[in-house]
């Protein structure tokens, strides 16, 4: 039998408006969560610009980038909190990304080893009804965990503009099992053992 690691999921908020809908749909969809939950908003931390310094290897994160970087390989879970900016991802989570092509070209921090162990999730709102407005944030994340090996957990679509009007869409609703689908639990995780 393949030994699992106990959940920890970690939110990743990137709204502009503090306490916006997409939080707010986040926190309805984390109720139904029995492990550690962590939350950190990226918008409020001020990352540092990405730099690509190829190729010459980048900088060491420190400071705030550290921070994230430490809570990200704590995590069994990481979920993308983005509403729709301009049919994207807001700049605080684009901008994180940006800096995973950093992580993966510091061999010492072994970020292509761990964040293949993860499951990432998106849960976002637009004021857009129209569904394909979304599409594009869908698309950056999942071809994000393809690539590198990541496991996808899924993405949770609301549609609210005012903030508190997510309580009025469908998506308030499905976030009840949006984590573990209807009636099932949420399993541990298989623990990955990596090559020394």
């Amino acid at each position: 039998m393949t030994p699992t690691i106990p959940r920890h999921f970690l939110f990743l908020l990137s709204s502009a408006r503090s306490g916006g809908n997409s939080e707010q749909l986040a926190r309805q969809a984390a109720q139904i969560l029995t492990c550690p939950c962590t939350w950190l908003d990226l918008a409020a931390m001020s990352l540092p610009p990405f730099t690509d310094r190829r190729p010459a290897l980048p900088s060491q994160p420190e400071g705030c980038l550290a921070h994230v970087l430490e809570k990200m390989h704590a995590a069994t879970d990481l979920c993308f909190v983005a509403p729709v900016y301009w049919y994207s991802l807001p700049t605080p989570a684009k901008l994180l990304l940006d800096h995973w092509s950093g992580f993966l070209d510091l061999p010492e921090l072994g970020f292509p080893l761990w964040i293949r162990t993860k499951r990432l999730w998106l849960i976002t709102t637009r004021a857009d009804p129209e569904p394909t407005v979304a599409d594009m944030s869908e698309t950056i994340l999942r071809r994000t965990s393809d690539w590198l090996g990541m496991e996808w957990g899924g993405a949770l679509h609301g549609v609210a503009d005012a903030v508190g009007e997510i309580e009025h869409d469908d998506a308030w609703q499905n976030a009840s099992h949006f984590f573990s689908g209807p009636g099932a639990e949420i399993p541990d995780l298989p623990k990955v053992h990596h090559p020394h």
